[in-house]
């Protein structure tokens, strides 16, 4: 009897403990781990916003004596269906279909990018470019499954695929024309202005869209609508290299660089923000740095 009393206890272990539950209790817990692993692990993997300043179009985007802004306009949308997953349109079921930031920062991207590319597509004999401004029109959040009819359509990935395609094709078909070297004119030609006031539109849009949601006009988050903020800025700032550079005697001769480099400091500094808690006053100073922006576009225009 003593040395049964003697016999110390031992303690039941968490795994002991967790097999003894019931089978509904184990299949709910396992089904709560497998969502976890789902849409926090994986979907944070395929998921984010990294704005890359140093982004350039290929050779094959930008060929000698190409466009750079319809380079930088490949580049930029090639970035977000090849390079990475494309996440607007994603279903709920899919590992990203329950994130917001990075749709908006994508759709963003694209929308600043579809807005210059028809600017430029308004040109005489550009019937490539405007079947990227055309593909480019096609809604972000558009999956290849449909409720309406027809129930099978293109999605955007596969028609952002073939914008890529179509303005590739442009600026070869561009490169290859004789008498492309550039112009030694203190203006830019009309659909190069045309594609600065559209950046200057996108920005200053999304500079409101900000100023309404923290007046409480409109629904939405701060980090949302700072991922959307990003995405503007990120993609009119390359937009605008592009543009800088196809019209470089225009930058040159009409005294306004400073202007030029103001509004591409004020873009970059609008991607940048990369707050680890976003608040109200990350929100404030992007929108801040996109009205510099658009008031230096603006003046470039003048």
């Amino acid at each position: 009897m003593d040395s049964i009393a003697a016999t110390p206890v031992r303690p039941i272990g968490f795994f002991a403990r967790l097999m003894a539950l019931p089978r509904w209790a184990l299949g709910l817990l396992g089904g709560l781990l497998l969502l976890l692993l789902w849409y926090v692990l994986l979907g944070t993997m395929l998921a984010g916003i990294s704005p890359d300043p140093g982004l350039r179009p290929t050779p094959e985007q930008l060929p000698a004596g190409g466009s750079a802004a319809l380079g930088f306009a490949a580049r930029l949308v090639d970035a977000q269906v090849n390079d990475r997953a494309f996440t607007p349109n994603d279903p709920f079921f899919f590992p990203t279909g329950l994130t917001r930031r990075t749709p908006a920062y994508q759709a963003r991207i694209i929308e600043t990018t579809h807005a210059v590319v028809e600017a430029l597509a308004a040109r005489p004999g550009a019937v490539a470019l405007a079947e990227g401004a055309r593909l480019l029109a096609v809604p972000a959040d558009q999956w290849w499954l449909a409720l309406g009819w027809p129930p099978i359509r293109q999605s955007s990935e596969r028609a952002y695929r073939g914008a890529i395609a179509a303005l590739v094709e442009q600026n070869r078909i561009d490169a290859a024309a004789p008498g492309n070297a550039g112009s030694e004119s203190p203006r830019m030609d009309a659909h190069s202005r045309a594609a600065v006031a559209a950046l200057a539109d996108m920005v200053e849009m999304e500079a409101r869209r900000g100023n309404r949601l923290m007046a409480g006009q409109a629904d939405g988050s701060v980090v949302v609508q700072l991922s959307a903020a990003r995405g503007t800025a990120h993609a009119a700032a390359m937009l605008l290299r592009g543009l800088r550079d196809d019209n470089a005697a225009a930058v040159r001769l009409s005294g306004k660089a400073a202007r030029w480099g103001e509004a591409l400091d004020a873009l970059d500094a609008a991607a940048a923000q990369d707050p680890l808690m976003p608040g109200e006053t990350d929100l404030i100073r992007a929108g801040y740095q996109l009205l510099l922006a658009g008031s230096a576009l603006r003046a470039i225009l003048q």
